[in-house]
């Protein structure tokens, strides 16, 4: 095949793969026509509900702001696919004789009751004229838009390509694009739609099931795009995540898993099965669609999700309430201590789905409550979910669970299975418990596939010269005295507060220091106040244990500063609170905990004061919590196999382009467990695990540097690149683009030094920064009537640059965050987000500041626990919408439903009707000038209600 292959060419081809798939190749030169061929098809795919009535102009105008109008691209989406119980997407209309109508726009049960068309270069006008390469059409709505680049051009352009056709001409019923793929013919993606920004490290490589890419666009096609798989992504493996009002798609292996175990359950009811899928790879998500599914498509009369309590932070319970569609008023996981509620749904026959604790279940099988009541459960089929399988299914509650539940099957997730090697003292390995391996995906094709990121391991040498004892000794016999000596710990200390910013890219991250108990925890925490102070520093530090009420220890540290753990987390919580405002104590344990675990997840370069950035840890946080901030974890305890995987991929959540690997410091000698876990986990295969050592990145930034001094010798030279044309800029462009990812890279390494490059200094980079972000700059504000520039798809990588950003999208998922569990959380959360919005930088935050701030005084203090915040905060938008559009009506003396139609045009089209307008002025009785100033008006109105009133 031709490495000079058109982009004319793929598309040809791509749609000829198409037509022998089975879909029709349709002619929509531009969008009215798209409207046209839709309106035509609806009409035909429900002639009989339409009793053979065509609908009229007037009604297919209703039909559109019914399928569209204000809504979001998450509602659209939901729309489309109808509820979980009955996945059929329809609407309802009023008909011109006042009847009303059901119109179905999508079969989400039988893939063959859907129509499968292709079309390619619709043309749409916006703020630039733009031509979609390939747009594939079910029932005549346009679901899936495929950009093409030719052969050897980055397939990346085709992703900033598509990013500007969103801000430009994505609209109408474009806004039912559900999935973009993108491709240059040899490396091909896909990724969800929605509403904000898109992430070019959320793009999805597509495999076969043993998770071989298949990234030609032709062998991509071929399976990605049978009529089958496509609708099985669209109606099947998506998750709508109704916390943050978005759409996820599942990955292929997500997929692929969820295939297996429903086989499983229909083929062989008999046998069990787990999963191995790494930690980080989304094993949640993938164990909550599979228990969706198995309770829609199996004879079990319950499915139930099957989750450790101990990993219940407040976050991860919000997810599984967001994804699951509970009862009006309820929630779908019900976190009280009360069986009672657990069993009442087990009685129940409204939803053959439950998510529940072990501790739950375990309590309900064995009170004499409760047994008669669930006794005709020891035949029933119920197929239990398992999420992390590894730690909470050994033991005797599972053992009570299976003996109640004697004809139940059972699936297992986990990311670090138990083998012979690391097996625990109840001899049971994770085949043996669960049968049979159903899928895997293992850490090293997640770093292949950048669904999580490689790890840079330091060993730092903590008692080399003393009294000849070295770290390389300590692993063997780990002397108290020496390992949690005072100087050590200072050391220790000293080293973590003079590289941490280096580390984190100057506190954009945070970092967890792991140590061995609560007494060190306790040391380490004093150690860094005293320095803090001493340095006035305003490093954030904090800690986080348990404790029992009778601890070993306690006799040893009568008369010491903290005489028990207790105490000493006392005093702790007490700087907390003098911190952060809030007012937590041991008391309300759960409390704090919860607030650490949110300040963790919503660190922000740009609100220090409310950041921690470093979390000391003895056991929590170690296992199961999931932030993308989180990359640096400091270690000065012994870990081993699973527990020592599942602690370093607390750091490898993939996040921005300034974030390239988990750093993972370690200040015991953990060489060798780490190659064993490594090994065991990776199927003997180590090769992925490590990035880039220091040499080999220094000589690659070196080689960079040579590249750049090519093409500009000094920063300065810049501006004449502007006078040689957009190509000669452009390189420069891909020139300085692959310093700064190179050196985001090596920057976090103790030993770099800017010594070591060549010809080049820190000044070098901050001045051809600043000469990068204006080329960048120039593009942004370039007038739209000039024609597209090359350099508007260069994926400039500009998070390489920029800091974090306090805009709509960040306030509103704070908001969506607040803990309503609990007063002094629910208040505090409240003061931060009010602290942020009083510092409202960007236009379009400031528009919407006082609306948002209302809701917090207004709203908020009304909701209870379980309530859906970002459902309360769109009502409370709307009805103020509402007040807005009614006050303006009276003031021009127009009808509001004149209004409201206007605005929805203008969020549909683009534009207003120019036409509608005048004829609804001139029925007003507005004369000639009247109607010119209201005119004038009225399209103000219109533009400040959409971006006042619309959060994304």
């Amino acid at each position: 095949m031709s490495e000079h292959e058109s982009e004319q060419v793929l598309e040809n081809k791509l749609v000829q793969r198409f037509n022998g798939l089975g879909y029709k190749t349709v002619n929509l030169p531009d969008e009215m026509s798209l409207l046209s061929h839709f309106r035509q098809t609806l009409d035909e795919q429900n002639i009989e509900n339409l009793q053979h009535e065509r609908l009229t102009d007037s009604e297919f105008k209703r039909v559109l702001n019914e399928l569209v109008g204000v809504k979001s691209h998450y509602q659209i989406a939901r729309q489309l696919r109808g509820s979980d119980a009955n996945p059929m997407g329809k609407i309802s209309i009023q008909r011109d004789n006042d009847e009303t109508v059901y119109l179905t726009i999508f079969d989400g049960l039988h893939f063959e009751n859907n129509q499968y068309e292709v079309a390619h270069q619709i043309t749409v006008s916006g703020t630039h004229e733009n031509r979609y390469d390939v747009t594939v059409l079910i029932n005549g709505l346009p679901i899936v838009q495929v950009e093409l680049k030719r052969r050897g051009v980055d397939f990346r352009q085709a992703f900033n390509q598509v990013v500007r056709y969103k801000s430009e001409s994505m609209r109408g019923l474009f806004r039912f694009v559900q999935l973009f793929v993108i491709s240059n013919g040899g490396e091909t993606r896909y990724f969800a739609n929605g509403d904000g920004d898109l992430n070019a490290n959320f793009m999805f490589y597509w495999t076969d099931r043993e998770n071989n890419w298949l990234n030609d666009l032709d062998a991509f096609s071929a399976s990605f795009f049978t009529k089958e798989r496509l609708h099985s992504l669209i109606a099947k493996y998506t998750i709508f995540d109704s916390a943050k009002e978005r759409l996820m798609i599942m990955r292929p292996y997500q997929i692929y898993a969820v295939e297996a175990i429903i086989k499983q359950a229909q083929d062989h009811p008999d046998k069990n099965g787990f999963v191995w899928h790494t930690t980080g790879s989304g094993k949640t998500v993938t164990s909550f669609k599979a228990s969706q599914l198995l309770a829609r498509d199996t004879d079990a009369e319950k499915v139930i999700f099957l989750i450790d309590r101990s990993d219940l932070d407040i976050q991860t319970s919000k997810n599984f309430n967001s994804y699951m569609t509970a009862i009006p008023g309820e929630t779908a996981l019900d976190l009280t201590t009360n069986t009672s509620s657990l069993v009442k749904q087990l009685q129940s026959h409204d939803n053959a789905l439950i998510v529940t604790t072990i501790q739950k279940m375990n309590n309900a099988v064995n009170n004499p409550k409760y047994k008669g009541l669930l006794t005709s459960y020891h035949d029933k089929r119920v197929i239990f979910i398992e999420d992390e399988a590894h730690r909470s299914q050994f033991g005797e509650m599972r053992k009570n669970v299976n003996k109640w539940f004697a004809n139940s099957q059972h699936f297992g997730f986990t990311g670090t299975p138990i083998f012979t090697q690391n097996i625990g003292s109840d001899k049971r390995t994770t085949e043996t418990l669960y049968d049979e391996e159903l899928h895997r995906y293992l850490i090293k094709d997640a770093i292949r596939d950048h669904n999580v990121l490689g790890f840079n391991v330091e060993q730092m040498s903590t008692l080399v010269g003393k009294d000849n004892i070295s770290d390389e000794d300590v692993a063997g016999i780990d002397t108290r005295e020496a390992m949690e000596s005072e100087e050590r710990l200072d050391h220790i200390v000293t080293h973590i507060m003079l590289n941490h910013d280096n580390k984190t890219k100057k506190r954009t991250y945070n970092a967890i220091l792991a140590v061995p108990n609560t007494e060190i925890a306790l040391r380490y925490y004093t150690l860094f106040q005293q320095k803090i102070k001493a340095s006035h520093s305003d490093l954030k530090v904090t800690t986080v244990f348990t404790w029992t009420a009778n601890e070993d220890s306690n006799q040893d540290n009568q008369g010491s500063t903290f005489d028990t753990s207790r105490h000493g987390l006392d005093h702790v919580i007490s700087d907390y609170n003098e911190t952060y405002h809030t007012n937590f104590s041991t008391e309300d344990f759960k409390g704090y905990f919860n607030d650490i675990s949110q300040r963790m997840k919503d660190h922000n370069a740009q609100t220090r004061d409310e950041n921690i950035d470093i979390l000391i840890v003895v056991g929590m946080f170690l296992t199961g919590f999931d932030s993308p901030r989180l990359s640096v974890l400091y270690t000065d305890k012994k870990l081993q196999w699973h527990s020592l995987i599942q602690a370093y991929s607390r750091t490898n959540r993939v996040e921005k382009d300034t974030k390239p690997f988990g750093s993972i410091v370690n200040y015991r000698n953990l060489k060798k467990a780490t190659d064993d876990a490594i090994t065991l986990f990776s199927a003997g295969d180590e090769s992925s695990f490590y990035v880039k050592q220091y040499d080999e990145l220094l000589s690659e930034l070196n080689e960079h540097v040579l590249q750049l001094h090519k093409i500009v010798e000094r920063p300065q030279d810049v501006d004449e690149l502007y006078n040689q044309g957009e190509d000669v800029l452009s390189t420069f462009v891909v020139a300085f683009r692959d310093v700064m990812r190179t050196y985001n890279q090596i920057r976090v390494y103790d030993d770099f030094e800017w010594s070591d490059v060549d010809s080049f200094t820190d000044q070098d980079l901050e001045s051809f920064q600043g000469k990068y972000q204006e080329v960048y700059h120039q593009i942004g504000v370039r007038p739209k009537k000039d024609k597209t520039s090359i350099l508007e798809d260069i994926d400039f990588q500009i998070d390489l640059l920029s800091t974090d950003r306090i805009d709509v999208q960040y306030i509103v998922n704070l908001v969506k965050a607040i803990n309503l569990d609990n007063k002094d959380g629910r208040q505090a959360d409240v003061n931060k987000i009010k602290r942020l919005l009083d510092k409202a930088a960007t236009d379009e935050l400031k528009s919407k500041a006082d609306l948002i701030a209302a809701f917090l005084d207004e709203m908020v203090p009304t909701l209870q626990s379980g309530d859906n915040i970002g459902d309360s905060l769109n009502a409370y938008l709307a009805k103020r919408r509402e007040v807005a559009v009614s006050e303006f009506a009276e003031d021009v003396k127009l009808p509001v439903n004149i209004i409201e139609k206007q605005i929805a045009d203008t969020q549909f089209y683009g534009q207003a009707d120019q036409n509608e307008m005048n004829k609804d002025l001139n029925d007003a009785g507005y004369g000639f000038k009247a109607k010119r100033d209201i005119k004038k008006r009225l399209k103000g109105f219109i533009q400040e209600t959409i971006q006042r009133f619309t959060l994304v």
